[in-house]
């Protein structure tokens, strides 16, 4: 059941911790870069990547000065009822020194032990897609804002299963060792560059010695989207940084995006993260 849910925007150098609480948590990072200690296992915490720990396990982060993170915050338990923010979620600052304590298994495994194939095995730290996996997120949090409480604990309860089964899709999907060609890294890096201008399917073919139909094919086989919908992330990801560290009006960022008109840019911006990009710029402050 979860119990908290939540999207922060940290300011630069931001931390937490050493701390253990009472339940489970997901911290997934969206955007920046920083540090992470699960049990004293320092851990480098970058765009996609899931730290996951267990009751009374210590762990603590710090976010980058330049790039500080984009976190989402996700308080869980295997059972249990809804609860309102701010009660029965218990935070203790501890103590923790990696040379003398001991360290324990964090690791959690979901399903049949008997079968690789049926079950998840939750660890301290796993790499997700950012594309993927931040609007799963972001719908949790959003959910979790709702005022209509006879529908919100079941609702959120069917929103971590599906988290849950999406990340046992992933594991899986990694689990065949895909690899990736550097023609199509080498395109995902030109669509990345041009993430302020409008999506046009011929940059496949300018950028190759194939037919954009081709390409795309290719693009999606090895990477698991389609050029459309992973430069639609990057510029998603540029959007969320000009919000958080400009003073640009949201009319400028509609402007620098290429949206069209900031109505289209607010439209799409609340529908792939949950939030109005106002409300986004504001974020809050706990995680």
């Amino acid at each position: 059941m979860v119990w908290y849910a939540n999207r922060m925007q940290c300011p630069p150098a931001f931390a937490f911790g050493p701390r253990v609480i009472d339940e489970h948590q997901f911290i997934f990072v969206a955007d920046g870069c920083g540090t992470a200690w699960i049990q004293g296992e320092r851990y480098d915490a970058v765009p996609g990547s899931l730290f996951y720990y267990g009751p009374d396990t210590v762990h603590a982060f710090i976010a980058d000065h330049e790039k500080p993170f984009l976190l989402y915050g996700l308080h869980f338990s295997w059972r249990g009822d809804y609860k309102e923010p701010g009660t029965g979620i218990s935070v203790r600052d501890v103590p923790f020194d990696p040379a003398k304590d001991a360290r324990k298994d964090n690791r959690v495994l979901i399903g049949g032990a008997e079968s690789a194939e049926e079950s998840l095995l939750l660890q301290d730290c796993a790499l997700l897609a950012v594309e993927r996996f931040e609007p799963r997120f972001a719908r949790i949090a959003e959910c979790f804002g709702l005022d209509d409480r006879m529908f919100k604990a079941p609702l959120l309860r069917g929103l971590l299963l599906e988290l849950l089964a999406s990340m046992k899709q992933w594991e899986h999907r990694a689990g065949r060792g895909r690899q990736v060609s550097p023609l199509i890294s080498g395109i995902a890096e030109q669509l990345s560059g041009h993430a302020r201008e409008r999506y046009d399917h011929r940059w496949l073919g300018e950028w190759s010695a194939y037919h954009p139909d081709h390409i795309a094919r290719q693009f999606r086989a090895q990477l698991g989207v389609t050029p459309y919908e992973y430069f639609m992330s990057r510029k998603l990801q540029l959007a969320k940084e000009l919000l958080a560290r400009s003073e640009l009006p949201l009319l400028a960022i509609a402007d620098e995006l290429a949206a069209g008109s900031i109505h289209n840019f607010t439209k799409w911006f609340k529908q792939h993260t949950g939030q109005p990009p106002g409300k986004f710029r504001r974020g809050s402050r706990f995680i």
